[in-house]
C-alpha cells in the first residue's frame, strides 16, 4: 500500500525542472516508503488508528526524500563552473548527498518525537545525604 503519489511529489516541486517520468517517481516513492516502514516499525498500524497528522507527515517526508534524490541523482557534493572572471558553485548539504535518506528530524516526525537522543539529568547526590530531597534522617534530627 502506497501512501504517496507522484502527484504529491510534483505538487511540492519547486522550480521548472520537475521530472516527467511518473513511473520513475513512483519507483523512488516505493523505495522511500520501504525505508520508512523499516525505520519506523508499526507505522501502518498507527496510520490505521488515525493518529493525528501522521499520514500527512508520512507523505511530506516521503516527498522530501524523493525530491532530494531527484535534485542530486549522481550524489555530487559540490559543483563549480567558471567562464573567464565569472564562476559559480553549488554545494549540496547532508552527510550523504544524492542518497535516499531519512533525516533525523524526519524520523522524529514519524516516531512521535521519540527518535534520537533526548536530554536528561542524573541526580548525583546520594539519597543518604542530607542534601538529597529523598533523604530521611534516621535519628529525626533534620
Amino acid at each position: 500500500m502506497s501512501w504517496t503519489t507522484p502527484a504529491d511529489v510534483l505538487a511540492s516541486w519547486i522550480g521548472d525542472d520537475e521530472p516527467t517520468d511518473t513511473a520513475l517517481i513512483d519507483t523512488w516513492i516505493g523505495k522511500a516508503e520501504r525505508l520508512i516502514r523499516f525505520s519506523v516499525p508499526g507505522i501502518q498500524a498507527r496510520i490505521d488508528a488515525l493518529e493525528p497528522d501522521l499520514l500527512e507527515n508520512v507523505i511530506d517526508v516521503t516527498t522530501s526524500m524523493v525530491i532530494r534524490k531527484f535534485r542530486n541523482p549522481e550524489g555530487i557534493r559540490q559543483v563549480s563552473a567558471g567562464d573567464g572572471p565569472f564562476s559559480q558553485s553549488r554545494t549540496y548539504g547532508g552527510d550523504e548527498p544524492g542518497e535516499l535518506v531519512l533525516l533525523d528530524t524526519e524520523l522524529a516526525r514519524l516516531s512521535g518525537g521519540s527518535a534520537g537522543s533526548r536530554a536528561f539529568t542524573i541526580d548525583m547526590i546520594p539519597s543518604t545525604s542530607p542534601f538529597s530531597p529523598a533523604y530521611v534522617d534516621p535519628w529525626g534530627l533534620v
